[in-house]
């Protein structure tokens, strides 16, 4: 957690430096590895009485040269949870476990003994009971933007409706339009060829009548081409050269940006002074995030005067719609803010909001001048809020003295001289390839060892952050009370609860992206139900995160018809798939 990169950082570069290679696997350059794809998927969704709906996915999912147990499937529970979950595959393993997290269900396809790669197909079944059909209006989303790789074919299929005004986004969440539902004897269709990482389909309709199935009558897709072995030496030294840049480009932000840290030993270093301002006694050394981390032990209470969205922006050395989410889990969990569950997640004034202080309290009060705010649609007021916490948190970040250049407030930077030459090089190499000369194996070779290189360096900037030495104490001992939370049981729970601190930690939980674990250590903690419901309000932001993202994202503008004016990631469903 004290390393503020993410793993899609990580990810991309990887993908980054397996780039040449994959060209020279599909015969560009040559023989090469193969990255870890979805060959095709198809997604037939048919109705089977009252509000509900069954769903049957057709994966055909490619691991590549990596090892994989099999597929692995993350379906949310607003359209209810998932019920009647049956899954087979024709050429893996298809042990079937599923984990029911409250706000989402985890699907895993395979043996947890026995790794696969290559080429595999898994059909997985499961019906969404409360979809909501008898509103007179269909909201799917057949997939969120959580997708990691690519899908050569995405086929949507719906059968058993007959539907009015029907539209259908393709992109990240808030996409307008994109696609188009395509009705051919009663089915709709949409094809795309392919699905890029990172898109969310969501398609929908005024129903005018449906007919309840047993079975969609929707032929299963043959099988994808499977591929032969490729000649590897040339994508052998692509690769080589390519990760060589890429973990070049790692060690130089992580050595620029090592942390200051007093004293010689682990304790010194987490108590180096205490709040904010500059670190003044005693000498200091430098670390990496990597070391640092190595210092945390368990600590079973945050820092004193922390607030849960200060932790969040120390260990992840950023201010962004984590830190601001934080802050709302916060407020909840002091009833200055309340959240209403149902079927439109509502704000209201908690009975506390009249004892916050006073630049909580205004900004609470002018967000709720109209009235209680709905989430799950843009709201102005929210999206203005949004904005003004997210300057106040950066201001706080230049003013806190936790880091000793380029504050979690601001944009990390390299010298001019390292902008300067990877700028030079990477424009050498765009200009080869423009004039088509990737086929040359020096060019390919160059791009090898340049894009990773140059990808690498933007991707690993917030590596370039340095804590004081103050600011290293004080993360060394969030990043402590952090590891009690992910590793929490209900011993532990029960012992915030007899403490009174049990709402606290929960938004803690939300700050430091441990709410999952602390939600699971809740519900086996034998706390009384009703008091579950109301110490652990705060974690409903982890929960509602969709519906607070939305609120404060203002949707796209777009021209032609449509009943809705709805956007990708708006409707029941969705979640996202991989590998594991």
């Amino acid at each position: 957690m004290l390393n503020p990169v993410a793993k899609w950082r990580h990810l991309v570069v990887a993908l980054t430096v397996i780039a040449t290679p994959v060209l020279v696997a599909v015969g560009l350059v040559g023989g090469g590895r193969y990255p870890e794809r979805f060959d095709a998927k198809q997604v037939v969704v048919w109705p089977v009485g009252g509000d509900a709906v069954r769903v049957r996915e057709v994966v055909d999912q490619d691991f590549g040269s990596n090892k994989r147990h099999g597929y692995q499937r993350l379906i949310p529970t607003d359209g209810g949870t998932p019920t009647d979950i049956v899954a087979s595959s024709p050429d893996a393993p298809d042990d079937l476990d599923v984990t029911n997290y409250g706000y989402e269900v985890r699907v895993r396809l395979g043996d947890p003994g026995k790794t696969i790669d290559g080429q595999h197909r898994y059909i997985l079944e499961y019906t969404l009971p409360e979809v909501q059909l008898s509103a007179g209006v269909l909201k799917l989303d057949i997939i969120g933007q959580g997708e990691t790789f690519e899908t050569g074919r995405f086929e949507v299929v719906l059968v058993g409706f007959e539907l009015t005004d029907t539209a259908c986004h393709v992109g990240p969440y808030g996409t307008v339009g994109g696609c188009t539902l395509i009705e051919t004897a009663g089915e709709y269709r949409v094809v795309f060829e392919p699905l890029a990482p990172g898109d969310a389909i969501t398609v929908e309709g005024r129903i005018q009548s449906f007919t309840p199935l047993t079975d969609p009558a929707v032929a299963i897709p043959a099988l994808p081409q499977r591929r032969e072995p490729a000649p590897l030496p040339l994508a052998a030294g692509t690769a080589a050269l390519g990760t060589a840049a890429a973990v070049g480009a790692f060690l130089y932000a992580r050595r620029r940006g090592r942390n200051e840290v007093a004293g010689s030993g682990a304790a010194d270093a987490a108590y180096a002074g205490k709040g904010t301002g500059t670190f003044q006694v005693g000498e200091t050394r430098k670390v990496s995030d990597a070391d640092l981390a190595e210092m945390a032990t368990i600590e079973f209470a945050p820092p004193e005067g922390l607030h849960p969205w200060e932790g969040a922006m120390l260990l992840r050395e950023r201010v962004d719609a984590d830190t601001v989410g934080a802050w709302f889990s916060e407020q909840i969990a002091h009833d200055r803010l309340a959240l209403d569950t149902g079927k439109k997640p509502t704000l209201r004034a908690g009975e506390q909001l009249a004892k916050a202080p006073d630049k909580d309290r205004v900004l609470i009060e002018t967000m709720l001048a109209g009235g209680d705010l709905k989430l799950g649609s843009y709201q102005p007021k929210m999206a203005t809020l949004w904005r003004v916490l997210t300057v106040q948190q950066k201001k706080a970040a230049e003013r806190s003295g936790w880091w000793s250049s380029d504050s979690a407030g601001e944009k990390a930077k390299y010298p001019p001289w390292v902008t300067g030459l990877a700028m030079m090089l990477g424009g050498l190499v765009g200009v080869a390839i423009w004039f088509g000369f990737w086929k040359d194996q020096r060019v390919a070779l160059a791009g090898a060892l340049v894009i990773p290189a140059v990808v690498a360096g933007l991707l690993y900037m917030p590596m370039l952050y340095t804590r004081s030495a103050t600011g290293s104490a004080m993360a060394l001992r969030v990043e402590s009370f952090r590891r009690f939370l992910a590793a929490s049981e209900g011993n532990h729970v029960q012992w915030a609860w007899q403490r009174g601190v049990l709402r606290d930690y929960s938004a803690w939980a939300v700050a430091l992206d441990a709410a999952d674990t602390w939600g699971a250590a809740v519900q086996a903690s034998g706390i009384p139900r009703e008091e579950i419901a109301v110490a652990t309000r705060p974690l409903m932001v982890h929960s509602y995160a969709r519906s607070f993202s939305s609120a404060h994202t203002a949707p796209s503008s777009s021209s032609g018809g449509g009943f809705s004016g709805g956007s990708s990631g708006g409707g029941f469903g969705g979640g996202s798939s991989g590998s594991w």
